[in-house]
């Protein structure tokens, strides 16, 4: 129901302001209690409300509202809650931003009162917002002397829907009256209130009534339009298992958590701060930025690469389904502080690609892996050296990965940010020429990536999905071909293993599959998805349900064959058992298995306690024990069981198979999750809820 103007103290903050759009944040506080409560909203014309979360935004008719989701559509006295809006700027992006008004219904007074005669008033009405169906009417009551327990009668032809700052009594057949409030019953001399009535026209002409004995009503002389905003970012409620969005929504604290470099005020993670703020200076070369990989410090390119590659995949597919979820922002800024990276990485002469840094810091007793410690402390404890590629030391796989990966980010921020956009495809297509021109492997000519990411797969499967990629971020047919081309010389077919680090040929077919008139690309994927569904192959199903291929990292190779199912389904061929197969492994993972244990840490009532994470850890040694991490690694993805047995995950520190994490770990989750929530729903923490966890900071820790 609409509430009254004193149920709550309502507070709205512009915390975030992005040149186009910006974020208000309301602080919601019950002042008595309210039981499904609603609030009138409108905000000026030319803006509209893009996002919204912790609340539901509705219209009824003309009008549009926000209200309680299931945590807090009843609150009590007292009770708190906060509520994240997204303000599209439209064409007033260049003005301020603006915070949107609220509307209450005042309590009807229905007891008589005495009045003075209108003559002891002066009134005057304004029509401060018009929209199609109804608006709203600013009233200015001065007092020419003292007026006790005055009331103003008056004939309107329309329903007044609303009032707040008088009471209102409704007498039928268009006969209204108003009277004064709380203190404003009895008005001194001179006193002026401005009370706001909400006056459903149906479309027809605004009027102005005239509080005089005759009661007819004035037209106005013009009215100012507004925008009424549409229900783009409305919570969606949850019809599945989890909380899709809540999940995703945690992901993305990962990724904060692995950040490398200056994190800004922004950053919303208690425990971290900045970090190898001198990366690169041994080489000369500002390498500051990026991610850490895993549980390490060490900054990979490949792993980085295919990282932002499938997170801005998941954008590029889904992004209404981001824009609903409220996390668009989030996943925008996770794929630029990989994308800002690869710029600063990428040299280039003549406009051409003369250099790719590919590697900062170091594997090894010496190094990285020898030193259990945060990343705030690494860069005066291990050495930090810069690896590069370049024509005589060539690394096609991750020149091509990085390209792939700016090609996807370019058509993410495409009608964001169209500079940054061009600027990152500029940069894929210099990359994909360099990474076609000097052929060979990285791990060749950058020995310090072995073992832990050595191209075992070759350099073929990348070329072909850089191809696709700028295939799709330009229309180009000559990228389709190279792409066609390089998978069937260099690839041949897919076997069982799915999108991973080292592997983009199953990605590459999905894309050729889209893109090409070749059915030969469906047959593949098609064929793939059949060992997936089926268990054929090395896929093992295991008691539980879970298609389990790979020992070490067996949840992201799972989730990614999740993700290109959906994606399959959703783009090229429907097929059910596509759908089920996805939901069901996300599912799994989440926490519907029969340990009833989420692979998510921080992610229902019993996930991993001690991954294999150096930040996490905090003072806790690497060991075998059970003492948990210091730190809530919110969000990360550990690798999962490592056989086709639903108990074989170990949650130790030492056990860097099955619980270590990785961003390359938690990309095909994250866009897998978006695919579920899109069809199933599930929203995400409101801000006042992301707020209460321990370690959190939801509007940054240095703001």
């Amino acid at each position: 129901m609409l509430v009254n103007k004193n149920t709550f103290n309502l507070k709205s903050t512009i915390t975030d302001d992005w040149g186009g759009s910006h974020r208000v944040v309301l602080d919601l506080e019950a002042l008595s209690t309210a039981k499904d409560w609603k609030v009138g909203i409108t905000i000026p014309e030319g803006y509209k409300i893009d996002q919204i979360y912790g609340a539901q935004l509705t219209t009824e008719g003309n009008k549009t509202y926000i209200s309680g989701v299931s945590w807090n559509k009843s609150l009590n006295q007292g009770d708190k809650t906060d509520i994240v809006l997204i303000v599209d700027e439209g064409s007033k992006s260049k003005s301020a931003p603006i915070k949107p008004e609220f509307l209450f219904a005042d309590s009807i007074s229905t007891s008589p009162s005495s009045s003075n005669s209108s003559s002891a008033l002066d009134v005057d009405g304004k029509i401060v917002e018009d929209w199609n169906g109804g608006y709203k009417l600013e009233l200015d009551i001065t007092a020419k002397a003292a007026a006790n327990n005055w009331k103003l009668d008056f004939n309107l032809p329309y329903k007044i829907s609303a009032a707040y700052g008088v009471d209102l009594i409704d007498k039928g057949n268009g006969n209204y009256s108003i009277d004064g409030q709380n203190d404003q019953v009895n008005l001194q001399s001179g006193q002026s209130i401005k009370p706001i009535l909400i006056i459903n026209d149906g479309g027809k002409q605004a009027l102005i009534p005239q509080f005089n004995s005759s009661g007819s009503p004035s037209t106005p002389t013009s009215t100012a339009p507004v925008t009424i905003p549409n229900n783009e970012g409305s919570i969606v409620g949850q019809r599945g298992k989890f909380a899709y969005g809540e999940a995703l929504q945690k992901n993305f604290l990962f990724y904060e958590a692995n950040r490398s470099g200056d994190l800004g005020a922004d950053n919303r993670l208690e425990w971290r701060s900045d970090s190898t703020l001198k990366d690169g200076s041994t080489v000369g070369r500002d390498l500051e930025g990026g991610y850490f990989d895993a549980g390490d410090h060490v900054k990979f390119g490949q792993p980085m690469a295919a990282s932002i590659n499938m997170l801005a995949w998941g954008g590029v597919e889904y992004k209404d389904a981001y824009q609903k979820s409220g996390q668009l922002d989030e996943l925008l800024e996770a794929v630029k502080w990989g994308t800002d990276y690869f710029l600063k990485a990428h040299e280039t002469s003549n406009g051409k690609t003369s250099k790719l840094w590919v590697q900062v810091g170091e594997g090894g007793s010496e190094n990285d892996h020898g030193y259990w410690g945060s990343p705030e402390t690494v860069e005066q404890n291990t050495t930090r050296r810069a690896f590069a590629i370049d024509p005589s030391r060539p690394g096609s796989d991750v020149a091509a990965s990085t390209s792939s990966a700016l090609a996807a980010a370019s058509m993410l921020f495409r009608g964001v940010d169209n500079a940054y956009a061009d600027k990152l495809l500029t940069n894929a297509k210099q990359l994909y020429q360099f990474a076609e021109t000097y052929q060979g492997k990285y791990s060749d000519s950058v020995p310090q990536a072995s073992p832990f990411y050595t191209s075992w797969s070759g350099y073929g499967d990348e070329l072909a999905s850089g191809a696709a990629w700028l295939h799709k971020a330009t229309g180009d047919k000559s990228y389709l071909s190279k792409a066609e081309n390089y998978f069937k010389t260099k690839v041949g077919g897919l076997g069982d293993w799915s999108w991973a680090v080292d592997d983009h040929s199953y990605g590459a077919a999905v894309i050729l599959a889209q893109e090409s008139q070749d059915s030969f690309f469906k047959g593949q994927v098609e064929g793939w998805l059949d060992k997936w569904i089926n268990g054929g192959g090395n896929i093992k199903y295991t008691s539980g349900g879970f298609a389990h291929r790979a020992s070490w990292g067996s949840v992201p190779v799972t989730g990614s064959a999740a993700f290109l199912a959906e994606l399959y389904n959703d783009t090229v061929k429907q097929d059910s058992r596509y759908t089920k197969f996805a939901t069901r492994q996300v599912d799994y993972i989440l926490g519907d298995n029969p340990r009833g244990f989420s692979y998510m840490v921080g992610f229902g009532n019993n996930y991993p306690q001690r991954a294999h994470h150096r930040g996490s850890a905090g003072s806790v040694p690497l060991d075998g024990s059970s003492t948990p991490n210091e730190h809530i690694l919110y969000g990360a993805i550990v690798g999962g069981p490592g056989s086709a047995d639903d108990y074989s995950h170990n949650d130790r520190r030492n056990d860097w198979i099955t619980n270590e994490v990785g961003t390359s770990y938690n990309a095909p989750i994250a866009s897998a999750l978006i695919q579920q929530y899109d069809n199933l729903g599930g929203d995400p923490l409101s801000n006042y809820q992301l707020d209460q966890l321990i370690g959190v900071d939801a509007n940054g820790v240095g703001v």
